[in-house]
């Protein structure tokens, strides 16, 4: 379980290195980078443009505003939405340039909300865990907010 949540937490800093959680409505995003949306506090909800996984180098633009998050760490929690129990939460340092003694800003955001035969495909369910059951996977990250 530790392995995947691991897996899961670099995933999900890598895209976004704090923002996480669809934002189609934003419109397509330019290549090799997501358009995610997610709330900071004093901020309210913010669209980031932010680099792929493969591409990611520590910061998100924020979109229609002069400027850009980095990440310093993330809470990343599973819940199983059908009984309300977490199944993990890690809390990682993210990579990159950010310095932990800036002031930082709380952002949060679900990254993930599907079926547990999805969320943990070609590995075995947790006990209690059904295919069906809807996992919810959210973060929650300490940002240095650059304009």
């Amino acid at each position: 379980m530790r392995r995947i949540a691991l897996a899961l937490a670099l995933s999900a800093i890598a895209t976004a290195s704090i923002f996480a959680s669809s934002a189609a409505a934003s419109g397509p995003a330019a290549p090799g980078k997501e358009v995610i949306e997610v709330e900071c506090a004093g901020l309210g909800p913010v669209t980031v443009s932010a680099p792929k996984p493969e591409k990611s180098h520590g910061a998100a633009q924020i979109v229609g505003q002069k400027g850009h998050g980095i990440g310093v760490s993330f809470t990343f929690t599973a819940t199983d939405l059908r009984t309300g129990e977490v199944l993990f939460s890690e809390t990682e340092k993210a990579p990159g340039k950010a310095h932990s003694h800036q002031a930082t800003t709380t952002c949060t955001g679900t990254f993930a909300e599907v079926p547990a035969s999805q969320f943990f495909e070609g590995h075995e369910l947790p006990p209690e865990v059904e295919p069906g059951d809807i996992i919810q996977a959210t973060f929650e990250g300490q940002i240095i907010i650059k304009r």
